[in-house]
């Protein structure tokens, strides 16, 4: 009779302590029924426990992606989770259905229940990051905002100061010359970290247009490094260009994908010490077209190179030889690949040098609608 009391009471307990729970729970098994639902999940996905139990989870819950299509059941973490075992987590990245046919953006977490080394069920927490959203997208558009408006005046003063420079209003002398040369160009670093700021913001926002068009990309880098040709003289660095003449045309947004060029190069050459050399290589593979820029730069440390995407980061070995730079180039660029469908990555070693490759697909991408373009 004790045993019994004693296993009522534990039972008792575990049930008070999945009702207080403040995320959704939800318990299935292995072929992903609906075993158990707590008084939260019920409340965010406006279902009844009781009914939902024995029914398949996936069904039951459906999942919508930013663009709000419903995510097919093999594409969702519970059947990999099921499948294989390892726990996957989603922060906001996709929205839950709710039983009315409303949606909210969850925070995702999928963990497999495993006895005796087999999986019998998994276990998803999730929340409501509706706020949590809502307060990032106020921060992105009081960014987006403040930006707009700094670059009027730091235009001007940027003006002011050329005609000061070219003697306008008189003649300067030596000392007076180099003050503003330096002024000019410390303003000329604040206008690129507004232009920086602002164009994140729109990417994050989801207002900038993608306008595809057949570009060749082999075209396109030309332009770009035509632009650049003479920091790479200043520097007598050796600059390697490889991409196949018949280089077919793809339908991306050259806008976007120069900015892409441009950064990535511009990094090659800031970071590449005098008579360093940058190899640049176009070609095809599978269903992609992979642009490689590589130096023999200063590289990046081991221990950083997970932060290499990051808002605001900066080599910690390269911060005091170069002073210019915002760590917002590379964040940047990852944005413009993700919104072009293709990905990025990278190899680096310090003081041996670092390659990124990003790839975009041959089939090219569809055009999207918005406000604005990429701030030059």
């Amino acid at each position: 009779m004790l045993n019994i009391f004693n296993l009522e009471k534990k039972l008792a307990i575990r049930e008070a302590m999945i009702e207080s729970v403040g995320d959704g729970l939800v318990a299935t098994d292995r072929d992903g029924k609906i075993l158990l639902m707590n008084s939260a999940a019920e409340k965010m996905l406006l279902q009844n426990a009781k009914e939902a139990i024995g029914k398949n989870y996936i069904e039951t819950v459906p999942a919508a992606d930013k663009e709000g299509r419903i995510i097919p059941g093999e594409k969702r973490p519970l059947h990999a989770v099921l499948r294989e075992g390892k726990s996957f987590t989603n922060h906001s990245a996709n929205y839950y259905v709710r039983k009315n046919g409303s949606k909210f953006p969850a925070a995702i977490t999928t963990s497999p229940i495993k006895y005796q080394n087999s999986i019998i069920g998994a276990i998803i927490t999730f929340r409501d990051v509706t706020h949590e959203k809502e307060v990032d997208r106020m921060k992105t558009e009081f960014i987006s905002l403040a930006s707009h408006q700094l670059r009027t005046p730091l235009s001007a003063i940027s003006w002011l100061v050329e005609l000061l420079l070219n003697g306008d209003a008189g003649k300067l002398n030596k000392q007076q010359a180099d003050l503003l040369g330096d002024i000019y160009q410390s303003n000329k670093r604040m206008i690129q970290l507004v232009g920086d700021l602002l164009n994140i913001s729109r990417m994050e926002t989801g207002r900038i247009i993608i306008d595809p068009k057949p570009t060749h990309l082999g075209q396109l880098l030309e332009e770009v490094l035509k632009e650049l040709k003479p920091k790479i003289n200043s520097k007598r660095q050796k600059l390697v260009i490889s991409y196949h003449p018949d280089l077919s045309k793809i339908n991306i947004d050259p806008n976007l994908i120069r900015a892409v060029y441009l950064n990535l190069l511009s990094n090659a050459i800031k970071f590449t010490p005098e008579n360093g050399e940058i190899t640049v290589i176009i070609s095809k593979k599978g269903s992609n077209i992979i642009s490689q820029i590589s130096d023999t730069g200063w590289g990046i440390p081991k221990s950083e190179q997970r932060k290499i995407f990051q808002k605001f980061y900066r080599g910690s070995n390269v911060i005091k030889k170069v002073f210019e730079g915002t760590g917002l180039g590379l964040y940047l660029v990852k944005s413009i690949i993700d919104a072009s469908k293709g990905k990025i990555w990278f190899k680096s070693q310090k003081d041996k040098g670092t390659t990124f490759w990003f790839s975009l697909p041959i089939s090219g991408i569809l055009p999207k609608k918005g406000d604005v373009t990429l701030s030059s």
